[in-house]
């Protein structure tokens, strides 16, 4: 969980620094959690918001552990300092590359099996949108909630248990239908094979696909189709 990235003072930054060389790094959070909770709370909050930073360390501990790990990202503020700005866009490359940067570590953290959610305050700008990547291509999931209901929510998302990581859809229909609103890439065999890259698949998810009957001149083009003989289509 990362709630609102500070940018220390470099005093608390190499406490912190030094307390996860010793008691993170190949250990289990279960016998380390006292003085993680320690490290944290010698951390004094400054203003700005290290979003990128922070999210690039929590990758980089979640993804020496198990499969099915999970990162939590809490914020109440934009992503205005280092790696992943996303303060005073001015310019579409600019935009591009912080969007860039989101989506390879979101790609990163579901090659590796973790799902990452994002968490923001009700009346923030957090430019969700900015980094709805992560949670997209990892299974999280993105809300936004009211202080007071924040333990609620927290628990409701740590709830949905991760069931299986590197999962691969693929959904097989008959040939006089066709996938609708679906990326032409995941499509094969004519378009009535869908394979989709699922990541990591969690115990509440839920996947609609969508699907429709070919135009008659489709259908009148498919050789092996004798319309005379169709009443319906089976499936």
């Amino acid at each position: 969980m990362i709630r609102r990235p500070p940018r220390s003072t470099r005093k608390e930054s190499s406490a912190a620094s030094d307390v996860y060389k010793r008691q993170v790094h190949g250990k289990p959070v279960s016998t380390t959690k006292d003085d993680l909770v320690r490290s944290l709370e010698k951390i004094e909050e400054s203003g700005q918001t290290a979003l990128g930073p922070a999210l690039v360390v929590a990758l980089g501990v979640a993804i020496k552990g198990a499969p099915g790990s999970r990162v939590i990202i809490c914020t109440d503020g934009l992503a205005n300092v280092g790696l992943g700005s996303v303060e005073n866009l001015q310019t579409e490359e600019a935009t591009a590359a912080a969007t860039e940067f989101y989506t390879r570590l979101g790609a990163l953290a579901k090659e590796r099996g973790v799902t990452v959610s994002v968490v923001s305050i009700v009346g923030e700008d957090c430019r969700l949108e900015m980094l709805s990547p992560l949670a997209e291509l990892t299974g999280g999931d993105i809300i936004k909630v009211d202080p007071l209901n924040l333990s609620k929510d927290f628990a409701s998302i740590l709830s949905d248990t991760v069931i299986a990581t590197h999962v691969e859809l693929k959904v097989k229909i008959h040939k006089g239908f066709t996938f609708r609103n679906e990326n032409p890439e995941n499509l094969s065999q004519d378009g009535s094979l869908m394979t989709r890259e699922i990541g990591n698949a969690t115990e509440g998810q839920e996947i609609t696909i969508e699907y429709c009957t070919k135009s008659s001149k489709e259908l009148k083009e498919m050789k092996d189709i004798d319309l005379s003989k169709i009443k319906a289509l089976p499936f």
